[in-house]
């Protein structure tokens, strides 16, 4: 049975936020770095993708090794694909306010800029739930176990709340901090982690190199000192 892990963000309402409810969060995104190959599938494209490339909703966006793709959305968010990543975008349209994604495997970086009121920022794999509101933060895939897939999330600012399928509340992971989501589902408790300092979370190729080269397997050696269950 497949199993659903949303990230999404929190929205924070207010009285004279009211209004503002009724206006739709800006829509479209489109590929603005490119390193290495990338493709694109989806029901206006099928094939190697191009910087500046349009996106639409339920394209699927996949690197292949040693590969980056940047992506940039209307309200100013983006994200950022490591390289053997597969991400599907959905966007909002009509009533709909919520922008999402669906990571199949790797891992992304997500720059998220400040929600409109009511709306939402999700990011989803096959197993947990996770709210954010103008925050940094970074999922990936670890170690396949028998029953499902290691899940990392990793917050550099702000605030990211996390659940699973098998969680009863949601876990806030707060800036400088990380969990694990064993098999996807049981969630550690938020913990500063030595790997995560070598993370890039840099997006504009002006200030540096885009690719993210951190080696998952090192999160696990931090694994052996410290009390995650």
């Amino acid at each position: 049975m497949r199993i659903l892990i949303t990230l999404a963000a929190l929205s924070l309402l207010c009285p004279a936020a009211q209004a503002a409810k009724k206006t739709p969060p800006p829509s479209g995104a489109r590929l603005t770095h490119i390193v290495g190959k990338v493709n694109v599938e989806g029901p206006a494209a099928k094939g190697p993708a191009k910087e500046g490339q349009a996106l639409s909703s339920g394209d699927w966006i996949e690197t292949l090794k040693a590969a980056t793709a940047v992506i940039e959305l209307a309200d100013g968010s983006a994200l950022k694909l490591k390289e053997l990543s597969r991400f599907q975008l959905e966007l909002p349209a009509g009533k709909e306010r919520t922008t999402s994604g669906l990571l199949s495997f790797g891992g992304v970086f997500a720059k998220v800029a400040k929600v409109l009121p009511g709306a939402s920022f999700e990011i989803r794999t096959e197993t947990a739930v996770a709210a954010v509101r103008g925050t940094e933060f970074f999922t990936a895939f670890g170690r396949a176990k028998k029953a499902g897939r290691d899940l990392w999330v990793c917050v550099n600012k702000g605030a990211v709340d996390v659940t699973t399928t098998a969680s009863k509340a949601p876990l806030r992971v707060p800036a400088g901090k990380g969990i694990l989501i064993k098999a996807g589902l049981d969630l550690t408790k938020p913990q500063a982690y030595e790997w995560t300092k070598k993370l890039n979370w840099n997006m504009d190729p002006k200030s540096g190199a885009l690719e993210d080269q951190t080696n998952l397997d090192s999160a696990y050696t931090d694994l052996l000192d410290q009390d995650y269950r």
